[in-house]
């Protein structure tokens, strides 16, 4: 996927003959919208593509054949072993939303390409952060609060928090739910409460163990 992306950006920053919008590429065609703009438009496409592809995942005629393996991890704190440690098909459908963003954000605002390449960067770090133990949180403006305890909960209740970053599509079905300090340990039978389709006594989940107390996150 880098490799494409770097391709993509070379391809339409050096005037080819190629009918897809120029990509900006020297410093001095820096501007707000292509840079700032850029990014927020990058955000808000990825998350819009995103969260509802990821609510389909959680249905229960596709969640065991293809999501169930991403939610072994109640509690993610590896980051990216445990972000990346998804199912082919999930992976790609990602990266057709990370594609949608760049492609979207280029059309609009003519993306710069040093733009594209901090916001891959921002993107893949926060996917990291997300499958993390620190609690990192800020207000991203016109996105709202970018937290990562929104996706823990979302591992430890299944059927909230479907955004990554942006939480708009979930506060709009009501999806959202905020974090959760410690508040003692989680029983099976909530998790099966939460999902149904999640059975503790299939062999991709019964090595799973949830810790014994919620450990609140840590501070940076």
């Amino acid at each position: 996927f880098v490799q494409r992306l770097l391709h993509y950006i070379y391809q339409n920053s050096f005037g080819s003959s190629s009918s897809e919008p120029t990509i900006p590429w020297q410093f001095q065609q820096l501007t707000v919208f292509n840079t700032l703009g850029a990014l927020w438009i990058m955000f808000a496409i990825l998350d819009l593509c995103y969260a509802p592809i990821h609510h389909v995942l959680h249905q229960s005629w596709c969640y065991a054949l293809v999501h169930k393996h991403h939610h072994r991890q109640h509690y993610p704190t590896r980051g990216y072993l445990d972000a990346g440690n998804e199912h082919p098909l999930e992976h790609f459908l990602g990266i057709c939303c990370t594609w949608s963003a760049v492609l979207g954000s280029v059309y609009l605002v003519q993306a710069h390409a040093v733009t594209i390449f901090v916001f891959f960067n921002i993107h893949a770090a926060l996917a990291m952060l997300n499958h993390s133990p620190y609690n990192i949180e800020w207000t991203i403006p016109g996105l709202g609060i970018y937290s990562v305890g929104n996706h823990e909960m979302h591992h430890r209740k299944f059927t909230y928090n479907y955004a990554q970053y942006c939480m708009w599509y979930d506060l709009l079905l009501n999806t959202y739910a905020p974090y959760e300090g410690p508040n003692g340990s989680q029983k099976k039978e909530d998790v099966k409460e939460n999902h149904p389709h999640h059975d503790d006594n299939d062999d991709t989940t019964k090595n799973v163990v949830a810790p014994t107390t919620i450990v609140d996150k840590k501070e940076l």
